[in-house]
């Protein structure tokens, strides 16, 4: 019997499949059994599944047809025979050390669940922790973890992060809990899962190490517009109305459970829902106050960000657009924002250069990487782009 199962659901992804099972294979921690879930792929990673498996006996493949992620999921924990059970999704792929480092963890803690960090790679690349200390949750403290289960108020962060494929969970008591979240959930089954194995479980390690590379694909379902996105949100509510009787699941839970739901909404509105106008909530004008009277405007960043600020900057007519500039400018290439290299801006050609990033650490590495190639500090701006579900917290009087 392995020590970990490690299912990797599988729906066309061929272009990705072998980076992923190829990090998997190698991991430092060999006592695994890879659990590869066709589920129902039209494009050749059948093909590539089966030649793994020619190779290495430690793969094993479940064909089914398409259901969805969750579907996947279940089919693969109901085969799988590890003590532990961990996730990869097939356009993702993860460091060597990975599986060996929560496992070790997960044995000496005594752990049902050891959750860490994650690499978010797309036009830039950050890294994210749980919105909690590092450490053990237990049986005195879980109770704390699981009111920070969704949000951690007193940061204005997540709690825990919502992705299953950092983790680890112990498959005894995490079975059960896969097994219970609706085939027909199709977003935030990630959160709805990790919700309900804390009010099961009693022991968790929180680690602030990242080892998961989460790769953002401009062709992914997550960045298309949804009709059907308000009807997959009430799935998620209806699934988190079921946990308001469990006796571990106190009322703060539920306030932060109908935050969840107001940001969900929200982000529907700004961009998931294919609006025309989109950002409507998304990012707040009060920048401009910030811009000295008649400036020239050069903007940092190609983003949804950056096109509200474009389209924005038209509120002030004393105000003027200089163009946009981003370190990663060739990915652009093509797109309704002409972007060149940072090096080629002009310096006399702007008077400011606002940096249209949302994430703050970003923003501050960006502005360093800007310095460091000549732009004078004091020309560089940036703003916080508060979250309104925030402002509906705290006029509402729940948290401070």
């Amino acid at each position: 019997m392995p020590k970990l199962s490690v299912i990797i659901p599988v729906y066309n992804t061929v272009n990705y499949l072998s980076k992923c099972l190829d990090s998997v294979l190698s991991q430092s921690f060999q006592d695994i059994e890879i659990i590869c879930v066709n589920d129902g792929s039209t494009d050749n990673s059948p093909q590539i599944l089966e030649r793994y498996a020619v190779k290495d006996s430690r793969v094993r493949i479940i064909h089914k047809p398409n259901g969805g992620l969750v579907s996947a999921r279940k089919a693969g924990v109901r085969e799988a025979k590890g003590k532990y059970i961990g996730y990869v999704d097939s356009d993702d792929w993860i460091d060597p050390t990975m599986y060996e480092t929560l496992y070790n963890c997960a044995e000496s803690n005594q752990a049902d669940m050891v959750s860490s960090g994650y690499f978010f790679e797309g036009n830039y690349i950050t890294v994210h922790y749980d919105g909690v200390p590092e450490g053990l949750y237990d049986a005195k403290s879980i109770g704390s973890l699981r009111e920070k289960a969704i949000y951690n108020v007193e940061t204005r962060d997540v709690g825990i992060r919502s992705s299953l494929c950092c983790k680890l969970f112990l498959a005894e008591k995490f079975r059960a809990v896969q097994l219970s979240i609706p085939e027909e959930i199709s977003m935030s089954e990630d959160k709805l899962c990790v919700i309900s194995f804390l009010l099961s479980c009693s022991r968790v390690y929180v680690q602030w190490k990242a080892f998961y590379h989460y790769i953002i694909h401009r062709e992914s379902m997550v960045n298309m517009p949804d009709c059907r996105y308000l009807l997959k949100v009430n799935a998620v509510y209806q699934y988190l109305i079921t946990l308001y009787g469990h006796p571990f699941f106190t009322k703060t839970m539920r306030l932060q459970a109908e935050l969840y739901i107001t940001e969900m909404l929200y982000k529907g509105i700004n961009s998931r829902l294919g609006f025309e106008n989109r950002d409507l909530f998304w990012v707040d004008p009060y920048w401009l106050n910030g811009i000295p009277h008649g400036s020239k405007v050069a903007l940092y960043g190609a983003g949804g960000l950056g096109h509200a600020y474009k389209r924005q900057l038209g509120s002030r007519g004393d105000l003027t657009y200089a163009g946009c500039t981003d370190f990663g400018w060739e990915k652009f290439k093509g797109g309704p924002m002409e972007v060149i290299p940072p090096e080629d801006l002009p310096q006399t050609g702007y008077d400011v250069l606002v940096i249209t990033i949302k994430n703050p650490g970003k923003a501050q590495e960006v502005r360093r990487q800007l310095e460091g190639i000549g732009i004078p500090g004091h020309k560089i701006l940036w703003f916080e782009q508060k979250e309104i579900y925030w402002k509906y917290a705290e006029v509402n009087g729940w948290i401070k």
